[in-house]
This record gives structure tokens, sequence and C-alpha cells, in this order.
């Protein structure tokens, strides 16, 4: 059974990994948010051969904390694509939002009724009270085939438990700002007047998937919140493999030796990938690819 789809030839038999870059939703994550037993089985393995394990996600710590368990097997991560940086020891980095940017642009997604959800270290995410009439019509909405089953889940649950409706935000200790829409041409004329508030004001976005935008601090990413990570192992990118599935994976897949995009994950990502993994993430891609790859012998250790 092939495992794998080679995207691009290259000569990888003297390259050995000592790190995996994984990304979360989409990549460990199946549609449910869940992660699949055997994929915890050999990422448990390969950690005692000593890979090390590093989530790189656009999740904050918080939601980190909140979905994988308690014994899930890694040794640093990078958050909310790349505003924060940890190891299961201690906080590398955490960047904030400046509060009057994010006050600014809250009430331009008010005005314009775009969907948001304000992300705080400690606190997890929030919305104003008087706003969640409108983010629940917005999910009410016939569900497009170009929104991921997974994205959808993850907005149903933030409206019926993850999201803390308040009274008055607080604009301070924002760690990222996430706007979603069911509608392509809302969300892409929503990114097209951030990139030009971008002109006048210093911040950065991402995006995972077609239906969102993450609004970050200027000039981070997850390859500057990754390359950060490494140095605290004093290890170098070119013995990393990265794995995801989404555009703000782009660059941790510049930045390592080996990228491996997923077979759910959209053409523009694949064609930038070394490798596309044989199955989606609802069915043991991930597992099925780093299984094949140990096998071979590519670990360090094997």
């Amino acid at each position: 059974m092939k495992l794998f789809i080679k995207a691009n030839e290259g000569d990888i038999t003297n390259m050995i990994i000592t790190a995996i870059a994984l990304d979360m939703d989409g990549t460990l994550l199946d549609s449910k948010n869940q992660i699949q037993e055997n994929t915890i089985e050999i990422l448990s393995e390969l950690r005692k051969k000593g890979i090390k394990i590093f989530l790189v996600t656009g999740r904050t710590r918080k939601e980190i904390e909140d979905i994988i368990p308690n014994d899930f097997p890694y040794d640093g991560a990078v958050t909310s694509n790349g505003m924060g940086c940890y190891t299961r020891e201690k906080e590398v980095m955490q960047y904030h939002l400046d509060d009057r940017l994010v006050k600014h642009v809250i009430a331009l997604a008010q005005k314009y009724k775009v969907y948001y959800e304000v992300h705080s270290q400690q606190c997890g995410r929030h919305a104003l009270e008087k706003d969640r009439k409108m983010m629940e019509t917005e999910i009410e909405q016939s569900v497009p085939d170009t929104l991921k089953e997974n994205e959808y889940f993850s907005r149903q649950k933030a409206i019926e438990s993850g999201i803390s409706w308040v009274d008055q935000l607080d604009y301070k200790n924002v760690v990222k700002i996430y706007f979603f829409s069911m509608y392509l041409e809302k969300i892409e004329k929503w990114k097209e007047m951030l990139d030009n508030m971008k002109q006048i004001k210093l911040f950065s976005t991402s995006s995972s998937t077609l239906h969102n935008v993450e609004m970050m601090r200027e000039n981070v990413s997850k390859a500057t919140g990754l390359n950060m990570l490494l140095r605290q192992f004093n290890l170098s990118a070119t013995e990393v493999m990265a794995i995801g599935d989404g555009e703000n994976d782009l660059t941790m897949f510049e930045l390592c030796s080996i990228s491996i995009a997923m077979k759910n994950a959209p053409d523009i990502v694949k064609e930038k990938a070394h490798f596309v993994t044989k199955e989606t993430h609802d069915n043991h891609g991930l597992y099925l690819f780093l299984k094949g790859w140990k096998e071979k012998g590519y670990f360090s250790g094997y």
C-alpha cells in the first residue's frame, strides 16, 4: 500500500529528521476536533526515540489545553500563528495586540456585521453580548461547499459554549482576533479592508481556510514562532519536518527542510509541499504518513 504521494522530487536519503512541527486543525485534529488514538500512539513512539514534537497552530495556549489529552506527547508549542511560544516548562514569548487597534477593529466588525472572537491570554474568547444575535445569524446560514466541517463545527461550539458573552470587552492582553463568515464574498471584502488598514496601522493577518482571517502583531507568523522555539532546543530548521493543511502553514513550509501537506489541504498548499498524504485528517492521513516515514528509517533513531 502506498502511504504517501511524492509531490516534488528531491534527495531525502541524507536528511535525518529530529523534530516534527504539527499544525492542529485539519492535520492533527479530525473534523470533530479529536485526535485519533493511533496518531497519539505513533507520536508517543517517535518521542520516545528522541523526536521532538511541536504544535504550531492558530489556536491560543488555552485552546490547546482545552482540547488535547493531558498526556499528549509534545515538547513545545507555537500559538496564535506565532504570537506565543512555549515549552512544556516555560513561556518563551507572548505578544499582544495594541489595545487601541483592537478597539478600532472590533468597532468596524460591528459596523459591517462581521463575526469576531477576541482571544485574550488568560480568559479565552470573548464577544459582546449585544453582538450575539448577529453572530448566531451568521452561522445559521446554508453551509457552503467551501467551508470545512471542522471550522463549522468549531463555530457552532463557540456560539453554544465557547464564547464568553460580555457587556464590555477588555481590549488589553489580546493575543489574536478571529474573524469568520459563511460567505466568501463577505470575508474577502473584510480581508481587503484589513489589508488597506495595514498601510497605516502595524499588524499582520493570516488565514487557515477560505472563510476566516486572524489578526496578529506585525511581522509575526508560524515560521517566526517556530524559529524561536527551535532555538530553545538548539535545533536547526534543516532537521524539522513541517506538516499542515492551511495557507498559514506555508511560512513554516518555507522554513523547514521537508514539508508535508494533508490530502484535505487546498491546492495552493499541496503545490508548495514536498509530499502530500495519501489520506485526509479524517482517514488517518497523519498516522499513515508518519508510519510510512518511520518504516523507511527517515527519522533519527531508526
